[in-house]
């Protein structure tokens, strides 16, 4: 899907310029002269980058980008600055609060592009990455997953989750719980090393792992030996002493939650056995909660034949 920038610039002339080369360069480009326009514009639609003239009259060009930088849903987008003065103190008041570039008017064409498609690359992989965790997200995996499907490799699709990871994240904070998440992170991408391999990070505890269908079970075993290791010392001690965390649930009564295990779902995808990403995740969820019914950190391979 290409690519959306917002053009903002007073001079009707220079904007419609602007247009021209973006839209030749193969990017979906809108246009406004004002910086109040700019603002309302970004509240109803969705961008990957906002080239933005700094003098524009009325709102300025560091206001408008003030104004987005309050606002969650574009706190992060990248805003290049256009701008026909090269006052240092300018670029790095904009620059640490947060603008992605400078361009300086009379732009070169190839220049601008360049330096455009760079920012919009930076702020692709930023969204496909999850940001707790630095591992690829969905968009990134399902991207691997229909790559190697397509070209008929043979591996194994490894979904791992955590077990009872809410009723910890519940008990000692989401602080905590962050941290569990990237304990396993790092496990899961200590087991991979190899470039043959591939970590995804779904969301919240729940990760996936493709690898060699061969070594799918020596893996799950290093994964869940590595976590069983290293998890008690994420728990208070007296906790870790008991096993369990003592807590009251929504009606009073008291609950002793077990320590967290690992549960590991593996599903064998040869040649020709799934028709795409979707399937192939949907069987690995599905061999992962049979594993959730195991005590302790298991794993179970699936062995349907399709």
């Amino acid at each position: 899907m290409a690519a959306r920038v917002l053009v903002v610039e007073d001079d009707e002339a220079t904007r419609g310029a602007l247009r021209a080369l973006l839209d030749d360069a193969g990017y979906v480009c809108d246009e406004v002269g004002d910086g109040e326009r700019a603002v309302a514009v970004m509240r109803d639609a969705r961008f990957d980058l906002v080239l933005l003239d700094l003098g524009l009259p009325g709102m300025s060009g560091a206001e408008v980008h003030r104004q987005l930088r309050q606002d969650p849903r574009t706190r992060f987008l990248p805003i290049v600055f256009l701008t026909a003065h090269s006052d240092r103190q300018t670029k790095l008041a904009e620059l640490e609060a947060g603008a992605e570039d400078f361009i300086t008017k009379p732009y070169d064409a190839d220049e601008l592009l360049a330096r455009v498609g760079a920012a919009v690359r930076r702020w692709s992989g930023m969204r496909n990455v999850n940001p707790l965790s630095g591992l690829p997200g969905n968009a990134t995996i399902t991207e691997e997953l229909e790559t190697r499907l397509a070209r008929g490799e043979h591996f194994a699709l490894l979904y791992v989750d955590i077990d009872r990871f809410k009723e910890f994240n519940d008990h000692y904070g989401f602080t905590r719980g962050d941290r569990v998440i990237t304990m396993l992170a790092e496990i899961l991408i200590h087991a991979a090393g190899s470039d043959q391999r591939f970590v995804g990070h779904i969301g919240g505890d729940d990760f996936v792992l493709l690898a060699r269908a061969e070594e799918a079970e020596a893996l799950a075993e290093e994964i869940t030996g590595r976590f069983d290791a290293s998890i008690r010392a994420l728990y208070d001690p007296d906790d870790h002493a008991r096993g369990w965390i003592e807590a009251r649930d929504r009606r009073g009564r008291l609950r002793h939650t077990p320590i967290a295990t690992v549960s590991i779902g593996i599903v064998n995808v040869p040649p020709g056995r799934f028709d795409g990403a979707t399937a192939a995740a949907r069987a690995a969820a599905e061999v992962k909660e049979v594993a959730k019914r195991r005590p302790g950190s298991a794993w179970v391979v699936d062995r349907r034949k399709s």
